[in-house]
C-alpha cells in the first residue's frame, strides 16, 4: 500500500487523503450519527405517547365507580392458585390468560395476551378486596384499541 503511494505524485497524495477524509466523516455521519438522531426522536415520541397514555389512564381511573373497600379483608379459602383460577373463569379471563404460576404461598405472577383493558382492571379491583395486593404490573398495548398485554403478580395482604 504504501509502495503504491509513493509512486503518485504531491497532488494525488493529497486528492486520495482528501477523499480519505470525506469517506470517514460521510461514515461516522452514516454509522454514527444518524442511528443516534433516529434513536433520540423514537425515544422522544415514545415517551410522549407514554405521557399521552398516562394521562388518559388518569382521567379513566377519576370517571371509575368508587367501591367501599372493608376494613377486614376476607379470608382466602385453599390455595392462592386455586382461588386466583376460580376469580378469573367468574371474569370470564381465562381465555386470555396464557400464564399463571405461584411464587411460594403467598404470591402469583399471571400474564394475558389481548385481555380488555376495563376488564382488566375489574378483575384487580376485585383480587385487591378479597385481600391481594399487586406487587409487579406491566401493562403494554395489543394490537387493538382498549386491548392490552399484560404481566402481573399478585400477593397475599
Amino acid at each position: 500500500m504504501l509502495s503504491l503511494l509513493e509512486r503518485y505524485t504531491l497532488r494525488e497524495k493529497m486528492i486520495v487523503g482528501l477523499a480519505l477524509v470525506v469517506v470517514i466523516v460521510l461514515g461516522v455521519h452514516a454509522f454514527v450519527v444518524e442511528p443516534y438522531q433516529e434513536r433520540t426522536l423514537a425515544l422522544r415520541e415514545q415517551i410522549a405517547q407514554q405521557r399521552s397514555d398516562l394521562a388518559w389512564m388518569r382521567s379513566a381511573v377519576a370517571g371509575m365507580p368508587a367501591g367501599e373497600i372493608s376494613a377486614a379483608a376476607p379470608q382466602i379459602s385453599g390455595t392462592l392458585a386455586n382461588f386466583i383460577d376460580k376469580a378469573v373463569r367468574r371474569q370470564g379471563l381465562s381465555g386470555q390468560l396464557s400464564q399463571m404460576s405461584p411464587i411460594g404461598s403467598d404470591e402469583i405472577r399471571m400474564r394475558y395476551n389481548a385481555v380488555d383493558f376495563n376488564r382488566l382492571v375489574s378483575f384487580i379491583a376485585q383480587l385487591n378486596s378479597n385481600g391481594l395486593d399487586i406487587k409487579d404490573i406491566r401493562i403494554s398495548a395489543a394490537d387493538n384499541p382498549g386491548v392490552v398485554d399484560s404481566s402481573l403478580v399478585l400477593v397475599r395482604r
